[in-house]
């Protein structure tokens, strides 16, 4: 265990923390799955942005997990690189029920865009659960 872990530990010991860490738990796995996909795809913040359309401190919002984002946004990302959303529900009878969300609508091109003779990027088979692990 390190340092970082002894603090958290720490920390979570205190009921309110730990409800407001387990609040925002949800942010910070999304946060880290969209850190860990940009990094195999070997992408910059920046270049990222540039393929959903966005600005890269928008990016490192997203990363950073300061703010929840809206469905779009992350469709938004995930779709300028080709990956898809799985989420998995558990219905009331404890069934678990795959939704899978393909990223639709693509980001309007901007000026700052190429031309579309660009081919695009290679879709990716990561996904994301409802338990933020990655299959």
């Amino acid at each position: 265990m390190d340092d970082f872990d002894r603090l958290k530990a720490e920390l979570l010991q205190d009921p309110a923390t730990r409800r407001a860490y387990e609040a925002r738990e949800p942010a910070f796995e999304l946060a880290s799955r969209l850190i860990e996909l940009r990094r195999a795809l070997g992408l910059t913040q920046r270049q990222l942005a540039s393929m959903a359309k966005m600005t890269q401190p928008e990016i490192a919002r997203l990363e950073s997990a300061q703010n929840s984002p809206t469905w779009d946004t992350v469709a938004r990302v995930l779709g300028s690189v080709g990956a898809e959303i799985e989420i998995r529900v558990r219905n009331p009878a404890g069934k678990f029920v795959k939704l899978r969300l393909s990223p639709g609508a693509t980001a309007q091109p901007s000026r700052r865009t190429k031309p579309a003779a660009q081919p695009a990027p290679a879709p990716t088979s990561a996904y994301f659960s409802a338990k933020g692990t990655q299959a």
